[in-house]
């Protein structure tokens, strides 16, 4: 198949050389960029990526985009801190031309470490990221998914996700996250539950460390549970705060 690979980006320069490193097998690359201010777009182009550039909305616009320009219609969609493993670009190479969505999970890799679980592993964070454009279009605010109506397939083997290098990335997406999360539920017109202040960190903590199997990650996989956790604790509080 004639492949173009998808990366939005804004001020990827740590990330970006290492994810275009392993792209040398698709046929294009193409680079969304939001307004990067370091040396983003210069590294796209050295090597040898096509950039353009896009105001960003959210995610699901910039995929979009970035599929009604790519010159092929099969499509790879990325982040800048994504690498393809050689296992995984030949599998990709040896697919048929015939339109269809792909499933391909990844393995994240949090403070250095690579998470197999903790819902945090390939089998949970598997989602359509190669598909021919022709069956569906992108969706969802923050965390969008591909959506189609063709049944997708499933890779074999997985994309490597350098996800978080320190515990203060974390924290500031926490921060992030939550006041969207808040966003959407007073849009829901959603109140504050002393009940839910308890019952949803505990809940999403028992269901990673013990039901996603957290404890066998280690001490890695009891810290991802609890800061998780935390993200729930900030959203009840956030939610408190703003509806007072």
């Amino acid at each position: 198949m004639k492949l173009t690979v998808v990366i939005p980006a804004l001020n990827e320069q740590q990330d970006l050389p290492r994810t275009l490193d392993s792209l040398k097998f698709a046929d294009e690359v193409l680079v969304i960029d939001s307004g990067s201010t370091d040396q983003t777009v210069s590294l796209a182009k050295k090597a040898g990526a096509r950039v353009l550039h896009h105001s960003f909305k959210n995610f699901a616009d910039t995929r979009n985009f970035a599929d009604s320009q790519a010159k092929n219609d099969f499509i790879l969609s990325i982040e800048a801190d994504v690498v393809v493993p050689k296992q995984l670009a030949q599998e990709i190479a040896s697919l048929p031309d015939t339109p269809a969505a792909y499933r391909i999970g990844r393995v994240n890799i949090i403070f250095g470490k690579p998470i197999l679980h903790t819902d945090w592993g390939p089998k949970d964070d598997n989602h359509i990221r190669l598909y021919h454009r022709s069956l569906g279009s992108w969706g969802g605010q923050v965390h969008e998914l591909f959506a189609t109506n063709s049944r997708p397939h499933h890779l074999r083997h997985h994309l490597l996700h350098y996800n978080y290098n320190h515990v203060s990335e974390f924290i500031d997406k926490i921060n992030t996250y939550s006041d969207l999360e808040v966003k959407k539920r007073l849009a829901r017109h959603q109140s504050f539950s002393y009940l839910n202040l308890f019952l949803e960190p505990t809940k999403d903590f028992i269901k990673r460390y013990f039901y996603k199997l957290g404890f066998l990650d280690g001490l890695h996989g009891f810290f991802l549970s609890l800061l998780q956790a935390i993200y729930y604790l900030t959203v009840n509080i956030k939610l408190k705060s703003a509806s007072t």
